[in-house]
């Protein structure tokens, strides 16, 4: 399969961003917020971490989508065909939905 490999400049990305989270929660960093302040009722130290956390998400989201390689189905699904006409997704007569038993075989015994 040929898949194309993502631009350095996305890959600097994907490895700055660990980094960067890093520096944002070290503790001389998180202590610049130890104020009595807040925002929205929400101390300004837990408003800090909790914005850092989901940028963090957020940032890893997008990088993650650039990276996802693009697909197109193969065989678009027969809107006709169901699951109970799949042979292979019949319930099992024998076994009425029990897990077989180690080496047990299907079929009728010889």
């Amino acid at each position: 399969m040929n898949t194309p490999t993502p631009s350095p400049r996305l890959r600097d990305a994907a490895v700055v961003l660990p980094l960067v989270g890093l520096f944002l929660l070290m503790p001389p960093v998180i202590t610049l917020f130890v104020r009595p302040a807040e925002v929205a009722g929400v101390p300004l130290i837990v408003a800090y971490l909790f914005g850092v956390w989901l940028a963090l998400i957020g940032c890893a989201a997008l990088l993650g989508r650039r990276f996802a390689p693009e697909v197109a189905p193969d065989v678009a699904p027969d809107p006709g065909r169901s699951a109970a006409s799949d042979p292979a997704a019949a319930p099992d007569p024998e076994g009425a939905g029990r897990p077989r038993e180690p080496g047990r075989k299907r079929g009728p015994a010889a």
